[in-house]
Order: C-alpha cells, then sequence, then structure tokens
C-alpha cells in the first residue's frame, strides 16, 4: 500500500493539517485487507475517493458510500471497509478552521459522515471528481484538491474567543474546567457552548474528552504504565479510565494496545509531527 503525506500549499496551511494519499491498486490485496478503523479525533475530517467505493459498516451492516464526503468529530470508532482499489485523499482540518470552507454549522456534522454535494456546489465537487479520475499521479491529484479548496474558501473573521478556548483545552489535554474557561474569557458556559458547537463542531466537554481520551493514547504509546495515566489525565481511579477509553475505543486498553492493526496508516499519520499539530492517532 502507498501512503503519502503533502504539506498543504501556504494558503491553506493555516486550515488543514494536511492532506493524505492512500492508494492501493493490487488486486492480491483485496480479499485479504483488513478494514479501516478510525479513532475519535478532534478534527473533522474530509475523505475523497477516486478508487472503488467504500462502505461504513453500522450495526454490522456494510452500507455504501459516495465517493466524496465530510466526517464530523464523533465519540465511537467508525469502521469503513473496501471493495476494490484504494484511491483516497484524506484532508483533517484544525479545530475550528473547516467554518472558512461552508456556512454551515460544524456541529451538523457530528457522528456524521455528510456528501460534499450537500456542503459545496455540486458543479464544483463533480468537477473535481472528474480530475482526479483522470489524473496521472498523486502529487497532481492533490493539487486538484488544493485547488478545489481555494475555490470554496470564504473570507470571513475567525471566531478567535473560541480558537482561543480550543487550543487551550489542546494545551491542558483535556483536563481542565469548562467553567473555568467560560470565566477566563468573560462569558456564560452557555454562551461558550453554544459558539464553541457551531465553531468546533461538538461541546467544549465533548471536545475534551476526545482530547484527553487521545493524550492517553500518546501517553501509553510514550511508554507510561496506566497508573501513570490515570493521574497525569485526571482520572479518578483506573476504573474510571478504562471505562472512559472504552467509550471511545470500543475496547479496554489492554485489548486495544494488542490489537493494532493499521500500522502503516498510523505511522504516516504521526510523522513529521511538530508543536502546531495536535499529534493525534487517527487509524488502528
Amino acid at each position: 500500500m502507498l501512503i503519502q503525506r503533502f504539506t498543504p500549499t501556504l494558503q491553506l496551511l493555516p486550515y488543514i493539517e494536511g492532506i493524505h494519499v492512500q492508494e492501493d491498486w493490487h488486486p492480491a490485496n483485496f480479499a485479504n485487507r483488513n478494514p479501516v478503523k478510525v479513532l475519535p479525533s478532534s478534527m473533522t475530517v474530509i475523505g475523497i475517493q477516486y478508487g472503488q467505493p467504500m462502505r461504513i459498516v453500522e450495526n454490522n451492516t456494510e452500507i455504501s458510500m459516495g465517493s466524496s464526503g465530510i466526517t464530523g468529530i464523533h465519540a465511537k470508532v467508525k469502521e469503513y471497509v473496501s471493495t476494490g482499489a484504494i484511491g483516497t485523499i484524506i484532508i483533517p482540518f484544525k479545530p475550528g478552521r473547516l467554518a472558512r470552507f461552508t456556512s454551515i454549522p460544524i456541529h451538523e456534522f457530528q457522528n456524521m459522515d455528510v456528501p460534499l454535494e450537500l456542503i459545496f456546489p455540486g458543479p464544483n465537487v463533480r468537477e473535481m471528481e472528474e480530475k482526479l479520475a483522470g489524473a496521472a499521479s498523486a502529487a497532481e491529484r492533490v493539487g486538484i484538491v488544493e485547488q478545489f479548496l481555494l475555490s470554496v474558501w470564504r473570507d470571513r473573521e475567525d471566531e478567535q474567543m473560541i480558537l482561543l478556548a480550543a487550543k487551550q483545552i489542546m494545551n491542558r489535554q483535556g483536563n481542565l474546567s469548562i467553567e473555568q474557561l467560560a470565566a477566563q474569557f468573560y462569558v456564560s458556559r452557555r454562551t461558550l457552548e453554544r459558539k464553541f458547537n457551531q465553531l468546533i463542531g461538538a461541546s467544549p466537554k465533548q471536545f475534551a474528552s476526545v482530547i484527553r481520551f487521545q493524550h492517553t493514547i500518546q501517553l501509553r504509546n510514550a511508554g507510561f504504565d496506566y497508573l501513570d495515566i490515570v493521574q497525569a489525565c485526571g482520572y479518578a481511579d483506573q476504573a474510571h479510565f478504562a471505562k472512559d477509553f472504552k467509550s471511545f475505543a470500543g475496547l479496554r486498553p489492554e485489548q486495544f494496545f494488542r490489537s493494532e492493526i493499521q500500522p502503516e496508516l498510523k505511522q504516516s499519520f504521526n510523522e513529521n509531527d511538530d508543536d502546531s499539530r495536535p499529534n493525534q492517532q487517527l487509524y488502528f
């Protein structure tokens, strides 16, 4: 499988974490390919297929998906299966930054997979998909996607208070009081929640919970034991941590860290990390 990560053009760099291209055209791999399991993260993601369609697994049933869509912040693992040759472009947006590309409140994407044609002008989406199908290289496809994003970019002021609130939650690894956060910005909790939900796609509490979950994975991968993780992340005890972790990952911590099945995707999304990126694990 070929997985490449591209740094966005300068105009898009403030808004997206990177552009990832995943390709596998070899017929011998189709029958043995594992499902793709996507963990909850703080990012809303655009996915575009130019290979065979993907299916999402819901209640043990495979449901066909369109060729491109947006996946909002979600609280549980999502599972996708391929139907043949893979050609996928994955674009994770930095928290709060998708609003520069659509006027739809971001919370409407929460726990959803929404076709791009319902979000952006249909002719723009179809033109992009046609160009992708005829492109000769991953780099050319990335250029086509960047042109599409720039065509729907909106010149509007950012909600700085909410962006700063989200950054503070990430800096504290989700371990902070939402009441104190609201007081810091001289607004009521209700006002903070309403604006945060609209721009980020989840409530501050939900967002903080996802950030804390992701932090537990980072700590465990760095070699911390579970007792250290419980203390560092502010859990009442190990049982609380295990229950919270299972609600997000679908597995208890010890099961999760024994069963990672997407090491190549994990490596691709965690490479070249720096302090400007959330450094979150999307796949397992």
